[in-house]
Parts: C-alpha cells; structure tokens; sequence
C-alpha cells in the first residue's frame, strides 16, 4: 500500500514530505509517491526524505513522479492506481502556492477515490505527531479522521482527544449527550486505548469553530483532523468557522481534513466518465453554453411553444381519423415537445432545478393541451372511427420503447452538434410523441376505453425513455453537474424514472410476447388465400375498396385470425363478414379461422 502527495512548490515540499511520511509509516503502509513539478527538483525532495531519515532511520520506499501539476486528469489517474490508499494535498495561502493551485486540490479531493487529505500546514517543522485533536460528530468521515489520528498518535506513543461541541441546551445535558455520542463514535471508529491514549472531551459552545478554539486553548496540539466530506465543508471548516489564531502566528496548528474513500457506486461513476471522455467526442465550453441557452429558451412553455402543439396535434388528428401516415408524419415534425424533454434530460444531468420545472411544466400543459384538441377533433367528426393508424398507436409493445430509448439517443446527440441538426427531422418521426396524445382524445371521444390506454402507455413509454436516454447522451458527451449535496434530487430522479420505466416494460413486454404468440408465418397460400377472399368478397357485393391492410394472427384458442383494416365507400352488407369468413375457411382446409373487419367510410371528391 502507498501514500502519494501532490507538491506545487518548493516552499510547501518540507512540511508536505514530512506530514506524507508521518501517515504512511502511521498506516504500515511501504511506499511514499511524490508527485511533483518540473521546477522542484528530484534532488531537493531526497534531501528533504534523508533529514528525516538522519533521526527516523526508517523511511518508506520512494517514488518520485514529474508531471504538469496543472492537469487535472493527469494527477487523478495517477492517484486511482490501485495501491494508493490515501493521498494529501496542500492548502497554505503562503506557500508558495497561487489561489488556482489551492482550487485544483480542491477539487482533486472531491474526486480522487482513495482517502484524501487537505493540510493547512502550521508554523512549526515537526518530526513526530504524539498529539491529535478530533473534533467529531459522527459521520463516516469523523471516524475515518478518528482511525487515522490513533494510529499517529499510537505510533510516537502518544494521545488522540476525540471531540464532541455540543450545543447549548444546559451545561449538564449537553456534556452528558456529547459523552454518549462520542462514545459511539469511538466504538464504531475500533479505537481503543490499546492502541493509544484516548481522552474523549465534550465542549458546550455554539459553534464548532468556538468549540475548537476553546478545545485547544492551552493545549499544545500537533495536528487538528477534521472529517468532511467534499470541498464546501472543507473550505468552511479550514477558513471559515475557525478564528483567525489557530490559523496564523508563531502557534498557528496545522489543520488537515479527511475525506473517507469514495463508495462502490462513485467509484463505477468515476470509471464511466472515464470511459465515455476516452471513447466519445466531448463538448467544448462554447457548445455546452449554445446547448443550454437553446434548450433553456425553446422549453419554456410560451405562445409560440402553445401554437405549434396545437397546430401538430391538430394536424396528428385529421391524420389519424382520415387514416392517413403522411399527414401523421407531418404533425410529428411540427410538434415542439421534443425539446422540453431534451431539457429534462439535461437538467438531470446538470442537477438544474429551476429548468426541470420549466421543462415539465411544458410537458405537461403540453399534454393537456393536445389531449383536448384530441377530443374536440374526435367528437366533432361526423365520420369518426377506430382507424389502422388508432388502433396501431392503442396497443403499443416493448419495441416501441426501444424506438423512443435510440430516438431520445439520437436527437440528444444532434442537438448538442450543431453540424448534425438536419437529421433533427428523422428523429422527430421516429418518436411518436403528439400522435399518441391524440389517439387518446379520440379514442376516449369514441369510448375506446382500451385503446386510449394503450395510447396513453405508449405516450408515457417516449417520454420516460426519451428523458433516460437525453440524460444518458449528455452525460457521454461531457455533461456533468457540480458535487453538490443538493443536487441529490437529481439523482433520486433518474433512479424514479428508472424504476418507472421498469414498471411500463412488463405491460409492454406482455403485448409483446401475445402478439409473438399470435403471429402465423406465412404458410404456403395462406396471405394469398385472405387477400383473394377480400377481393372475391367485394366484387361478389358490387363495391370498391379504397385501400385495405391484413393482418394474420391466432386467437386465445391459438386458431387463424385474420384481421382486415379496409376503407370503403358505402357501408357494407350485413353478410359481408360472415361470407368472407366462409371464403377463408374454404381456401384453408383443416383450419379454424376466425375474421376481424374494421372499416372506414371515405368520400370521393366528384371531379
């Protein structure tokens, strides 16, 4: 196992080195990794290792990297090695050390998967650490800080002081509540006085930088380690909530804060990002703004984004009813509700709030909005029935989830690349997202209860799996939202929407496998033989038809169905089913064969 320090300057390799040795040789650990600049010299870091040595005599093994500490990445692939269980960094205002330096440590601790530490160096060069306060509340990263002091102070035979600042609810009840919880924390943490001294002290003080204060007051501390878990807190508890004498002077303490290494599923995280910045061309700063002002502006529900979604849903409904895939298709590329849900997408990925209220409030009142166009369209059409393209968007499958998952794919990809947007269109065909709404107004003007669900299913499907798949595409494309603890929204979202999409994939899954179930191959004569029983039918009754689509399949009892769609000009005979039922069970001999006839009343226009 290994300790590795990042060094910027040479003012700030003394005390760094040493502090990295003090941890390593704490922890057992037999390599010490200094990772460092070109200007500070190999040779200014083994005088610093042979001081220690000279009074030590035992030093771990030493490896000494060069490299731009500039680069982010660069340092934190070094840091992910597997061996490397903690890593230190500095935090000195006058080290040598320019403020964006400070700023890339900062975030290098939020990121980097072994244990990290921030020091603040104080004023003093120490050789050992035999004296360690632990200001403690219990969290995980308190009793990893615990963890790591006791073994420091174990090592010079010395003492490590948890510390609990309770607040200030009575002298007695506080310091009895405090004493409690830290011995908890102490129990969980595995420190015993086996190991070291350990002097548990309850401070009653409003305020934790009070409390330390009052803790060390008199006291003379070798090292103040605090848990936190990201860089707001460390920023907070290192230059914040302490006074200004524990961090300046001749006495100033030298402060560090841990951080516990990352989880399992931060740890897979860091491993994607990875893999998609490696593999997947990323957006450059300029693009991710353009991508965001587009999004953030064409989401908003507005009397533009009003007009279009009735206009498409207007134009969706005359389709349908009139039976037509052309003017389906054109309501698709002029409905706009694809971008709000594109937003949504983003504003997952970035933990943007504010726009994900934007986005949903246009999904929403675009789904109302369409609905009752759906509606008026079915009810006020004087010829209104379930046609083919009703009836194909009421009983949707898990296929269609499919389309909707590669098409949020695809259009998350296009819009973020300006160069690509004229394949925009496609993709507004591919997924069916203001057909579905109106199938659903129709259907439930008709009192086709079931349809209208399958509709609604289908509508559901798209934007659940559009707005997985747009997050899923920005996030590949370098995407990402700040470590924020209110960003945890964010996450509880996705996971919502995930379990959602699980629970809308067993009905769609189910429809699926009936309709596998159903399906007939096409036996020698079978689709000939319903196609000429169609046509004999109707020349036999003396009408036309205008356009018609089969459709062979089993019922429950696994027999033939075959099911017509047709559109005709009158309506037809009363015994026009069951004759072409007689027609079909004639021309396949040793079958039972059921008939469905769906029909469509059209006008011509007289010339």
């Amino acid at each position: 196992m290994a300790v590795a320090t990042l060094i910027h300057s040479s003012e700030e390799a003394e005390g760094l080195v040493r502090w990295s040795m003090l941890f390593a040789l704490a922890d057992g650990d037999e390599r010490l990794i200094i990772l460092h600049p070109e200007a500070v010299e190999e040779a200014e870091l083994k005088s610093i290792i042979d001081r220690w040595e000279e009074k030590h005599q035992v030093v771990p093994e030493r490896e000494f990297i060069a490299l731009d500490v500039r680069d982010e990445e660069a340092i934190l692939d070094q840091l992910r090695r597997p061996f490397i269980t903690l890593a230190i960094f500095g935090q000195n205002r006058d080290a040598g050390v320019d403020p964006g330096a400070r700023e890339l440590n900062r975030r290098i601790y939020d990121r980097a998967v072994c244990d990290s530490i921030l020091l603040r160096l104080g004023n003093q060069i120490l050789d050992e650490c035999d004296r360690v306060l632990v200001p403690s509340a219990g969290g995980p990263h308190s009793r990893v800080a615990l963890k790591k002091a006791s073994r420091i102070a174990s090592r010079f035979f010395g003492s490590v002081t948890p510390l609990y600042i309770a607040p200030d609810i009575g002298e007695d009840d506080g310091q009895a509540v405090g004493h409690r919880i830290l011995a908890k924390v102490i129990s969980s943490a595995g420190v015993n006085n086996r190991d070291c001294e350990v002097h548990p002290e309850v401070i009653v003080a409003n305020g934790v930088g009070k409390g330390i204060a009052e803790a060390v007051q008199g006291s003379d501390y070798d090292l103040i380690l605090i848990g936190a878990s990201n860089s707001v807190s460390v920023k907070r508890k290192l230059f914040g909530a302490l006074p200004p004498g524990l961090l300046d002077g001749d006495n100033a303490a030298t402060i560090a804060v841990i951080r516990k290494r990352h989880s399992m599923g931060h740890r897979i995280r860091d491993f994607v990002e990875r893999f998609f910045s490696l593999r997947v061309p990323q957006l450059e700063r300029d693009d991710r703004i353009t991508l965001f002002e587009r999004l953030q502006t064409q989401s908003r529900w507005s009397f533009d984004f009003m007009a279009l979604m009735l206009l498409a849903t207007g134009i969706a409904s005359l389709g349908l009813l009139q039976n037509s895939p052309a003017v389906v298709i054109g309501a698709m590329l002029v409905a706009p509700l694809m971008t709000p849900l594109l937003g949504s997408g983003l504003a997952l990925v970035q933990g943007n709030l504010p726009m994900m209220r934007e986005c949903l409030k246009s999904i929403v009142l675009g789904f109302f909005a369409a609905l009752v166009v759906g509606l008026l369209a079915g009810l006020i059409s004087p010829s209104a029935g379930l046609t083919a393209e009703l009836l194909a968007r009421g009983n949707p499958n898990l296929l269609d989830c499919g389309v909707a998952a590669l098409s949020g794919l695809a259009a998350s990809y296009c819009v973020a690349r300006p160069g690509l947007s004229s394949a925009l269109a496609g993709v507004a065909i591919a997924a069916a997202l203001v057909p579905p709404i109106a199938t659903v107004g129709i259907s439930l003007s008709l009192g086709e209860w079931l349809n209208a669900k399958g509709a609604a299913l289908l509508f559901g499907t798209n934007v659940v799996a559009i707005i997985l798949s747009a997050a899923a595409a920005f996030f590949a494309s370098g995407l990402r939202g700040q470590i924020k603890a209110g960003k945890l929204w964010a996450r509880r979202s996705i996971v919502l929407l995930l379990i959602l999409l699980a629970i809308l994939m067993v009905p769609l899954g189910t429809v699926l496998l009936s309709q596998a179930g159903k399906t007939i191959s096409n036996e020698p004569g079978i689709a000939a033989v319903a196609k000429a029983a169609l046509e004999e039918e109707a020349e036999a009754e003396g009408f036309e038809i205008e356009r018609s689509q089969m459709s062979l399949g089993k019922d429950q009892d696994g027999n033939l169905q075959v099911t017509y769609a047709i559109e005709i000009t009158r309506a037809v005979p009363d015994q026009f089913v069951e004759n072409l039922a007689k027609r079909v069970r004639e021309g396949t001999p040793g079958r039972k064969a059921t008939v469905r006839v769906t029909t469509a009343l059209v006008s011509r226009a007289q010339p």
